[in-house]
């Protein structure tokens, strides 16, 4: 059986993973890092079939699969996904929900079918990974199915148990980024799959079974290979013995035994007191020595010096060291560089810091993955919008709006505009009250006009300019008092004239108050030669002349009358609540 990586064929076996198919062939599944090969680092992430960041060390390998290793430098290319329109969705309640199949998760597992519980585990290795905690407890698992296709589960639960175990130190030393280091667990899985090692040398302890030869010291650094065709590949390993010493032992592989820390990213993510953690994803570990040199964060690329830096301009907290950093922001969410950042701020501070808060998703999902099951129309709708569609209109979005773009006979209606009288939905247009002892002021600077001239009870056609003097917007001014006025808006326009308007009263320091009425008043446009009529039939006696505007009734809903036209024939706009 064979996958395509880089656009050559692999054979692989079965049971094999894509990182471990990779190194059966004899390559890295990225381009250097240590392997641990449980998911912990993101030196194994690849593009597979169109997805990126990837780890492909948790990616069953199956006929025809295709892996496209990111590029050394700069995020990979844009694809489509083959299986962005196969993800399912499925939503669960359960009462305990265990986390991790280890020996803490049966544990913890077992003792709640003793008290009575009903227990449901999920694990990695079975399929089930869940990818994000929330408050609730909510989780978000990713199931995996025998062709790949993945199913959301969306999960509530009672009680959470995190028991998902330890993750074994990276190194950060010069030379770290180089092929062909694993960590014990990832040479396990490798001699057992039957990947040819080379010679191997194991630093802090050889792990049991892979033919190795362990060497007594602390890693200082990993050299290249000097043979032409394993450039990128480490040929030594140098430690500093117990007597003091450099030593340098050449190597094919090198197994770094250092240590462990957490596994605590979705633990890191919520602290709800139903979401409790055991075992070694709760244990206190010992922080690795302060790192000196290399990379601190391969999700990322952070060096040392780059800690270094950030540090001296100031940003002393774990958290801004993340984020004026970018250590901690890559895929594996601190996993593989926590410990030696924390290990970092603390030989500086002299405090050891609390691990950085984790965010949603754990793992690497597609935007289809996180989106299954959820339908959002970012459009808006009006309070009409069921009578229009009821009514047969054929509906289009305009301006962030559903709006009907024609009934049917769309030559029609037009000549009803020019010659009797037709109804059209305006509700979308922005609408804001204005007011305050500086509301003239605030207009005037705004608009190119005057607006201390315009009467309570008329209007004005007007421009938003910005600064250049170029057309952002146009509206009416409609005066209502001496000190209060509406302002109209395009549709589109709303959201950018409001915060303009806004923005300039912050920066003029001047009285005004601004309230947004688009979304709690709607609005029916009548137009046409026989509009004044119509609206004397629905009850308004004395309809306002052109550019006047006043409140009353219309057919027993308390409006808003503005006499004005967009159209070029007589018109008028009726504003009221949304509920009526």
């Amino acid at each position: 059986m064979r996958l395509l990586l880089d656009d050559l064929p692999i054979e692989f076996v079965t049971g094999d993973s894509v990182a471990v198919a990779i190194a059966r062939h004899g390559g890295h599944p990225g381009h250097g890092g240590c392997l641990c090969l449980a998911g912990d680092c993101g030196n194994c992430v690849a593009r597979v079939d169109g997805v990126a960041w990837v780890r492909t060390c948790q990616t069953p390998a199956r006929a025809g699969v295709v892996v496209c290793r990111h590029p050394p430098v700069g995020n990979p290319s844009p694809s489509t996904p083959t299986l962005a329109s196969l993800v399912a969705v499925r939503r669960d309640h359960a009462d305990v929900v265990v986390i991790g199949n280890g020996a803490s998760g049966q544990a913890a597992a077992s003792a709640a079918l003793d008290a009575g519980r009903e227990v449901r585990v999920l694990d990695a290795a079975n399929g089930q990974e869940v990818v994000a905690l929330y408050p609730g407890p909510h989780l978000v698992v990713r199931m995996t199915g025998p062709a790949g296709a993945p199913t959301m589960l969306q999960l509530h639960a009672e009680d959470v148990v995190i028991a998902t175990g330890a993750a074994e130190m990276q190194p950060v030393c010069v030379g770290s980024q180089l092929k062909g280091i694993l960590t014990p667990r990832a040479a396990q899985l490798l001699h057992a799959a039957g990947v040819v090692l080379g010679t191997a040398v194991a630093v802090g302890g050889a792990p049991a079974g892979v033919p190795c030869t362990a060497v007594a010291g602390t890693l200082l650094s990993f050299g290249e290979s000097s043979v032409t065709e394993r450039v990128g590949w480490i040929g030594s390993v140098t430690v500093q013995a117990p007597d003091g010493s450099q030593q340098t032992h050449p190597c094919d592989t090198a197994v770094v035994n250092l240590g462990r820390s957490p596994r605590d990213v979705l633990a890191r993510m919520s602290d709800d007191p139903r979401v409790r953690v055991v075992g070694p994803a709760a244990a206190a570990f010992d922080l690795p020595p302060c790192p000196t040199t290399g990379v601190v964060c391969p999700c990322s690329r952070v060096e040392v010096d780059d800690l270094e830096g950030v540090w001296s301009r100031g940003f002393h907290d774990l958290e801004l060291v993340k984020r004026a950093s970018l250590a901690g922001t890559g895929t594996c969410q601190g996993t593989a560089c926590l410990p030696h950042v924390r290990a970092f701020v603390a030989a500086r501070s002299g405090v050891t810091p609390e691990p950085f808060t984790a965010r949603p998703a754990a793992k690497q999902i597609t935007l289809g993955e996180a989106a299954a099951g959820f339908h959002v129309d970012p459009f808006r709708r009006t309070a009409l919008h069921d009578e229009h569609v009821r009514l047969g209109a054929a509906m289009d979005r305009f301006g962030g709006w559903w709006r009907p773009w024609h009934y049917g006979d769309h030559i029609a209606e037009y000549w009803a505009v020019r010659e009797a009288v037709s109804l059209g939905d305006v509700s979308t247009l922005g609408k804001m009250i204005v007011s305050g002892p500086d509301a003239v002021e605030l207009l005037e600077r705004l608009y190119p006009t005057t607006v201390a001239d315009i009467r309570p009870g008329r209007s004005r056609y007007v421009l938003l300019l910005n600064e250049r003097g170029h057309l952002i917007d146009d509206g009416m001014i409609v005066r209502e008092s001496e000190t209060r006025f509406v302002l109209t808006f395009t549709s589109g326009g709303t959201a950018n004239a409001e915060a303009w308007v806004r923005d300039w009263i912050e920066t003029w320091d001047l009285r005004v108050h601004v309230l947004d009425q688009t979304m709690s008043l709607a609005a029916i446009n009548v137009t046409g030669p026989l509009a004044g009529q119509l609206l004397q039939r629905v009850g308004m006696a004395n309809p306002p002349k052109f550019l006047q505007h006043l409140h009353t009734e219309v057919a027993g809903v308390a409006c808003h009358v503005m006499r004005l036209s967009f159209t070029g024939e007589t018109s008028f706009e009726l504003h009221h609540s949304v509920q009526r």
